[in-house]
């Protein structure tokens, strides 16, 4: 119950459908770039200033990191670098949202759809922040939170994956259950809130 009314009060608290919980912020994020359908040889162009927890699940999933430098101003993605880095084998995109302060997302979203990507917000440091109104990690396709005792919304550890899309979650959940797809006969088990 207590799993659940987290994912409950996560969803509800960033205005997304749906909220799954992970053991850590990595996992979360290697669960988002599977059910974003990177695999191997897919380039995830990311920032080259994080931890290494937003490049590790790239490596994860048999996909390449492509690293963009930061905006000295920021330390964000420097955005205006990120399209001549875009090739026919690039999958998604991995800002991170360093320090809480969300990545010009606007600029990425343009960027994405211009190029029929998918845009994996690395929220770990950012519970709570708002861009232009809206909560960080809900202004990619997925975003994913970080519990980890160095975070400003410390759990110990754990993470925490958002998403509007059903078919992600839907992949997601299969991840998150070792590939096994839940049937109706387990319907009463809710592994992840979703309203």
């Amino acid at each position: 119950p207590e799993g659940e009314a987290l994912e409950r009060e996560w969803a509800e608290f960033n205005g997304s459908k749906h909220a799954m919980a992970f053991n850590t912020g990595t996992a979360a994020l290697h669960t988002a770039l599977f059910a974003a359908g990177v695999g191997p040889g897919d380039e995830v162009i990311t920032s080259a200033f994080s931890f290494s927890g937003s490049y590790n699940p790239i490596l994860q999933q048999g996909a390449i990191p492509i690293f963009v430098d930061i905006d000295p101003r920021t330390y964000n993605l420097n955005v205006s670098e990120v399209e001549a880095k875009i090739t026919d084998r690039t999958k998604a995109l991995l800002p991170v949202d360093i320090h809480g302060l969300p990545a010009d997302m606007d600029e990425i979203r343009a960027l994405a759809q211009n190029h029929n990507l998918v845009v994996v917000e690395d929220a770990c440091q950012a519970h709570g922040a708002t861009y232009k109104g809206r909560m960080a990690g809900t202004l990619g396709d997925l975003g994913c939170f970080s519990l980890n005792a160095t975070k400003n919304l410390a759990g110990g550890e754990g993470g925490l994956l958002l998403t509007d899309n059903d078919q992600f979650v839907k992949r997601a959940e299969m991840f998150r259950t070792f590939g096994e797809r839940v049937g109706e006969e387990k319907e009463a088990f809710r592994p992840y809130y979703s309203y």
